[in-house]
């Protein structure tokens, strides 16, 4: 099994989600400086620990960022390549989404983009720990795909090989406990052929 992290790996979206945070902020009416690049150090990363970080309503945060970027959707665009890598590995494995964003806003895109046939499951939502979801997975062989410190963590908590991708929104220096980092696509196919070749002759 393959979980793949939506925002960050598969869409770029940082940039909508930023804009959708400052919406949500100036909507709970907070008078502070906004933070430059709010991502790069979160952990975990989920849109609800901003709003909890301004001292707002987290619930209330995230679900006025959620709105926002529902509303501005078709503005996103998937990582170069994205679509040609998901055809190849879908004839070999089970490809899943495990996302701290609502499902609404990863079915929605993931439709629109007519991607969303490749994925078996989508597990969405903050409010249970990736490392939880991922945990029923230790022992069948799967790999986690992210591009935060709370990807990478929730993989090495629940024993699931865990591959860094350095296109999106944390530094590596953010993603230390990931087995491997990747730099594109191809290294990434690479990477989980590698892994399963290597697993396949333990």
């Amino acid at each position: 099994m393959l979980f793949f992290d939506y925002d960050g790996v598969l869409v770029d979206s940082l940039g909508l989600w930023e804009e959708a945070c400052k919406y949500a902020a100036i909507t709970m009416n907070f008078k502070g400086d906004f933070p430059v690049k709010p991502y790069a150090k979160l952990n975990p990363l989920a849109h609800k620990e901003i709003g909890k970080q301004l001292g707002l309503d987290s619930l209330v945060f995230e679900r006025i960022a959620d709105a926002y970027f529902l509303k501005h959707i078709s503005c996103l665009k998937l990582f170069a390549n994205t679509q040609e890598m998901l055809e190849q590995l879908y004839v070999k494995y089970d490809l899943c989404v495990m996302s701290a964003s609502s499902e609404d806003i990863v079915s929605n895109s993931l439709s629109r983009f007519g991607i969303l046939q490749y994925f078996k499951n989508l597990y969405c939502g903050s409010d249970i720990p990736k490392s939880t979801k991922l945990n029923q997975y230790k022992k069948s062989n799967s790999i986690m795909i992210g591009d935060s410190i709370s990807d990478m963590q929730a993989a090495k908590t629940a024993h699931v090989y865990g591959i860094g991708v350095l296109w999106g929104w944390q530094e590596k220096e953010m993603l230390q406990d990931a087995n491997i980092l990747v730099k594109n696509h191809t290294e990434l196919l690479k990477a989980i052929k590698d892994f399963y070749e290597n697993h396949s002759n333990n």
